[in-house]
Order: structure tokens, then C-alpha cells, then sequence
């Protein structure tokens, strides 16, 4: 049943020329520049149909990709070299976002790093990302793995009602829920992007069998999104991108301006959508260090930037 949707998936879009865009979801401030893009029908200047399609998470973004039933999607570079580690015939095309948007927000009580010795904290998994960022902080900071516990929450928001609560002492959020929470009191214990600050979080990535074959779309998407991310960071479009910000991640006024100056002064947005190998190989490096890869993919075989070229020469 499964090959057969898929199969009819492929032959539908093959009629119409849409691309299947997928993401982890549609209300992440890191979709600013997709947000920008279809405000501003960027794609539509570009002569492109995107049906963009929200996969619940990286790793579905990327199985999706695999298979084919996404063309070309958007999610964090570990659920991306994990499925290139197992044979996943993808290609990086484009960066979208760089430093790691996370950071480490303790409860209300917690004045510094050593108030958290023998408390909880939380993390999405025990493979997350989220847990790397957090051993390197709490290390920096005098903390041994020892010293606390973990709990596993999932996502961000789940972390953020735990938090909420007084059930831990401390979690890793991303953005909007990170903002609320600093907003509303808690503490912030440090930033991902000031403790490992070459990072590539996520990327564009193609299906390598789809890419073969219409790499006329494929630049056209990379033209329309590198237009939009010059928007991002044009200062005279500060106003317009709060307000496209506000209504696509339904961020309030306050957050959405936390947000937007973190974003412009840490280049979270990668700026020219470029690709980084050496923020891709700190991602392959963690994984490594993990214990997840024991013979990691070589960066260089799955990233082509010949297309993100093409569109912008």
C-alpha cells in the first residue's frame, strides 16, 4: 500500500511540476526564509510550485527524501548524515542554518551552573543534539556528565512545559520557548552557538535521483530562497520580516524581536545560503564522538554546491 501512494505521489507530481518541499514543521522562526519566500511568491517569480509538506521531524524530513516522496527538504544536518551513513543517496545543496539555535535555560532557582548538581535536566534524546550541546556547556562550566541527571523529552516545547512546572531544574530549548522562558524569569546558562561556534544545524538537501534530472528546479528553488535570505538581512526589511515572523511562528512582538536581532547578530540565517564543510564535519565529529558513526561518510561526497552556483552566477 505504502509503494503504491508512493508511486502515485511520484506520478502526480511528475504531471503537474510541482517539488515537494518538506520541513519538521511550518511555525519554526528557523523558516524565516521560507516564511519570506512564500509571503513575497519568490517561487512563484522563479516560475516554481512548491508544495510544502511538514514531516513531524528531521528524521522523517529525511526518510522522506530518501524514498522520494520529498524532493528537496530543509532539517538538521545529524538526521542527514545519519541517513547518508546508512546508504541514503542524498546530496547537500544549500545552507540554511548555521550556529545551533539552542541554548540552556534553568529554573528560576538556578543563579549558576553549580546549583544543578544532583538536579534533572532535560533533552530531546539520548542521541539529540540537544544532549551534545548540553555536555559541552555543563563541562565548560564545571559540570561532569555525573553531576545531573537527564530526562528525555522529545521537542522543545515538551522540554519547555516540563520547565514550566518546576519538574526539572534545567532544559535545552530553541526558539520561540527559550525567549518565553528568559522573558518569564528563568535563567539563562548559555548559548550553543557562544560554545561551539562552528556548527552547521541545518541544510537543503536533494534527492540525488530527483536532483539528476531537474536541476532546473532545483536552482530555481536555491535563487528563490538565497533572495529571500538577502531580505532577512537587509536592514531596510526589518519591520516587514518581524511582521512575516509574528504571523508564520505566531511568535508575539517581544519574542519575534529577540529572535530576529539573535538571529541577524549570530548569523544563524546562513548568510548566501552557502554550504560550510567544516560545520558539517563538527556535526559528523559529534556523532563520531557520540559513539553513533564508526566509519563516518567523507563530507566532500555529499555536498554539492553546483546547484546553489547556478542559481546565483
Amino acid at each position: 500500500m505504502a509503494a503504491c501512494a508512493l508511486a502515485s505521489s511520484i506520478t502526480a507530481r511528475a504531471e503537474s511540476g510541482v517539488l515537494q518541499f518538506g520541513t519538521t514543521g511550518r511555525s519554526d522562526s528557523t523558516s524565516i526564509a521560507t516564511f519570506i519566500a512564500m509571503e513575497k511568491k519568490l517561487f512563484e517569480a522563479e516560475n516554481l510550485k512548491v508544495n510544502w509538506i511538514t514531516a513531524g521531524s528531521a528524521a522523517r524530513a529525511v526518510q522522506q527524501t530518501v524514498a522520494g516522496s520529498l524532493d528537496l527538504s530543509i532539517a538538521a544536518t545529524d538526521a542527514t548524515v545519519r541517513a547518508i551513513a546508512e546508504g541514503g543517496a542524498l546530496k547537500i545543496v544549500a545552507g540554511t542554518v548555521g550556529a545551533a539555535p539552542f541554548r540552556v535555560v534553568g529554573d528560576k532557582s538556578v543563579v549558576k551552573w553549580a546549583d544543578l548538581r544532583g538536579k534533572t535536566i532535560s533533552v530531546g534524546g539520548p542521541s539529540d543534539q540537544t544532549l551534545f550541546f548540553l555536555r559541552v556547556i555543563a563541562r565548560k562550566n564545571g559540570l561532569a556528565d555525573r553531576d545531573y541527571d537527564l530526562v528525555y523529552a522529545g521537542t522543545t516545547p515538551a522540554r519547555f512545559a516540563q520547565l514550566m512546572s518546576g519538574a526539572i531544574g534545567a532544559a535545552v530549548l530553541t526558539n520561540p520557548n527559550d525567549i518565553l522562558a528568559l522573558n518569564n524569569g528563568y535563567r539563562d546558562l548559555g548559548a550553543a552557538p557562544d560554545y561551539v561556534p562552528v556548527w552547521s544545524q541545518n541544510n537543503a538537501f536533494v534527492n540525488a535521483a530527483y536532483a539528476r534530472d531537474h536541476r532546473t528546479e532545483i536552482e530555481a528553488f536555491l535563487r528563490a530562497y538565497h533572495k529571500a535570505v538577502a531580505f532577512f538581512y537587509e536592514p531596510a526589511h526589518r519591520d516587514e520580516t518581524l511582521d512575516i515572523m509574528k504571523r508564520y511562528s505566531g511568535a508575539d512582538a517581544a519574542t519575534a524581536e529577540r529572535i530576529y536581532r539573535d538571529y541577524i547578530d549570530q548569523k544563524i540565517i546562513v548568510p548566501d545560503a552557502t554550504i560550510s564543510a567544516a560545520g558539517i564535519q563538527a556535526v559528523v565529529d559529534s556523532l563520531v564522538a557520540s559513539g553513533e558513526l564508526k566509519a563516518p561518510p567523507k563530507v566532500a561526497d555529499f555536498i554539492d554546491a553546483s546547484y546553489l552556483g547556478g542559481a546565483t552566477k
